[in-house]
């Protein structure tokens, strides 16, 4: 499994790409596997437990952590990275769960060749980091990521717990994200998104990232959404999925919805998601990326989620 947030000596925490170096084609950005970041943490010998949070409160500092053995796989969107997670797992992570961020190939500071940006790899990445995990997986997927978690659940579902899709596409089989899209009559991407056919990238202009898609976001974490894109690989895009009622229909489905959306518009969302058994759904005020603009609100539902007894 990828690198881990620990308190290893004197080492900081890094990402995998820090780590190994930058080009492993498919690596993992980073786990979380202790509750502290900034290596502020300390070994239960030496000092008492942090309070943690629940959706429902704060607990004591003696409190049984919320999230304890569960294990988190974070997936991000189109245009995004691993970076998009950080603030999310670390919280994820304060409250006694596992937390592994992938790195989407061909994105955030993974150089695999645009010619082996597939679908597939996406999916054989996640796969990864499920085969990885210690307990039982949360697989989390943010918009693109969605199209990419349904895939990688189907040939072997049962080592997935859990799905929540935040503001996630939501595919049938033979659908793709450009399928999905191009039904959404309301979205503010399609207005300015530019395919580059000789290139094979989609381009959203730096003007219009901040309106599409974190438009609750603060100064700090705009800057940090510009410094971070990446044109995006076309080709998975446009790559449908294959699943089953036996494989993706098996495993218990949660949704966040974003009522402020820009991206995939409300109304897209709930087409997407109707007539899906979900075991519960969730809707949060916010833009399309609430990792960056709310992270504390996503905290708290992945907690909900995450903490309700399994439904299978």
């Amino acid at each position: 499994m990828g690198d881990r947030w620990g308190c290893g000596g004197d080492e900081g925490p890094r990402t995998a790409a820090s780590r190994r170096g930058r080009g492993r084609a498919g690596a993992i950005a980073l786990s979380v596997v202790v509750a502290a970041a900034a290596c502020a943490c300390q070994t239960a010998s030496t000092a008492p437990a942090p309070a943690t949070t629940t959706a429902g409160g704060t607990a004591g500092p003696h409190a049984h952590p919320p999230l304890a053995s569960r294990s988190f796989v974070l997936v991000h969107g189109a245009w995004m990275g691993g970076w998009s997670w950080a603030e999310v797992a670390d919280g994820l992570a304060r409250r006694g769960a596992e937390v592994t961020i992938v790195e989407l190939p061909a994105h955030g500071d993974d150089q695999t060749p645009l010619s082996a940006a597939t679908l597939d790899a996406y999916v054989g990445v996640v796969k990864g980091a499920i085969a990885h995990a210690t307990y039982p997986v949360v697989l989390v997927g943010h918009s693109l990521g969605g199209v990419v978690i349904t895939q990688a659940v189907e040939p072997d579902p049962g080592r997935v717990e859990r799905m929540v899709y935040l503001a996630g596409f939501v595919p049938r089989s033979g659908e793709a994200v450009a399928s999905l899209a191009g039904r959404d009559a309301a979205s503010q991407l399609g207005p300015v998104l530019k395919i580059d056919d000789k290139s094979g990238l989609a381009r959203i202009p730096e003007a219009a990232l901040g309106a599409v898609f974190c438009a609750g976001c603060n100064d700090d974490a705009l800057a940090q959404l510009a410094a971070n894109y990446r044109d995006e690989p076309a080709a998975p895009l446009a790559t449908p999925v294959t699943i089953t009622d036996g494989g993706w229909g098996s495993v218990p489905k949660y949704y966040v919805y974003t009522s402020r959306d820009q991206a995939i518009s409300p109304a897209l969302q709930q087409q997407m998601t109707a007539g899906v058994p979900w075991v519960e759904t969730a809707t949060l005020e916010t833009d399309h990326a609430p990792m960056l603009s709310a992270p504390d609100e996503v905290i708290d539902v992945l907690t909900h989620f995450g903490a309700r007894q399994a439904s299978r």
